[in-house]
């Protein structure tokens, strides 16, 4: 098959990227005369799969992605950056060079895991943001530079609006994993793979004891879909980025971007 289709890299595919890559492939799919080219059965089964996988996946997201999650997101993200943001101004802009040593001390806690912590997922976010709880309150130079900036109170209010999330966010886990099915997302994927892998074999066969020209138009677009996305992986793992948004249209809560 490598000499006609490109194969898709499944397997470093966030749940995101595999419910629109999928999704898209069978509206490819949908567009060719599936009946002539003896394919319809086949493309059946992946879209009997899809469906289960989309199903479980939808459910599971739906959970996680509460309005009451939001919400508590937005304000421990909220706290998180009047705490980074009033710290880098005093290292920047007070006269008091005192001030600006013990500034400097606790924005290099956050500066080391990133610029941007409150765009990570929730669970790189949450890990990040335990550490650095931890590493001021067992410090005493940090505890007494957060004291000495006047940034106790705001300092409590995003470790309480961190707590907060932390716990929903628990419970909604909890909940996801009393309300799987007997198949649960991993294997529901897996199959769903299966199938994916089993019409693109039997393109391949078609085309190859059919003649290639009525398939020509079908391969093309599956091959540019299927390049695009694996192209995304790699820039994703080499960079460690988050995913490209226009392929990630759904969150993966196990996955942080990673």
């Amino acid at each position: 098959m490598r000499d006609l289709l490109v194969a898709p890299k499944l397997e470093s595919f966030k749940n995101g990227e595999f419910s629109k890559y999928i999704r898209t492939t069978i509206e490819l799919s949908e567009e060719q005369d599936l009946d002539i080219m003896e394919l319809r059965s086949h493309a059946n089964t992946l879209i009997s799969n899809y469906n289960a996988f989309k199903l479980v996946y939808k459910k599971n997201r739906g959970s996680i992605l509460s309005p009451e999650l939001a919400l508590l997101d937005r304000s421990r993200d909220n706290g998180l950056k009047l705490v980074q943001r009033s710290i880098k101004l005093i290292a920047d802009f007070a006269s008091d060079e005192d001030d600006r040593n013990q500034a400097n001390l606790v924005y290099s806690v956050f500066s080391k895991h990133g610029k941007e912590i409150y765009d990570m997922s929730y669970n790189q976010q949450g890990g990040v943001m335990d550490e650095i709880i931890e590493e001021f309150e067992t410090d005493p130079k940090l505890t007494t530079a957060i004291d000495a900036l006047n940034q106790r109170k705001y300092f409590n209010e995003m470790k309480e609006a961190h707590q907060r999330f932390d716990t929903i966010f628990k419970d909604r886990v909890k909940e996801q994993q009393r309300e799987q099915t007997d198949l649960n997302i991993t294997e529901l994927r897996k199959l769903t793979s299966r199938a994916l892998r089993e019409l693109l074999d039997w393109i391949f066969i078609n085309a190859k004891t059919k003649g290639i020209t009525q398939f020509e138009t079908y391969i093309g677009t599956i091959n540019a879909l299927t390049e695009q996305y694996n192209l995304s992986v790699e820039r994703r793992l080499n960079s460690k980025t988050t995913t490209d948004q226009e392929l990630d249209d759904d969150f993966d809560p196990s996955q942080g971007e990673e």
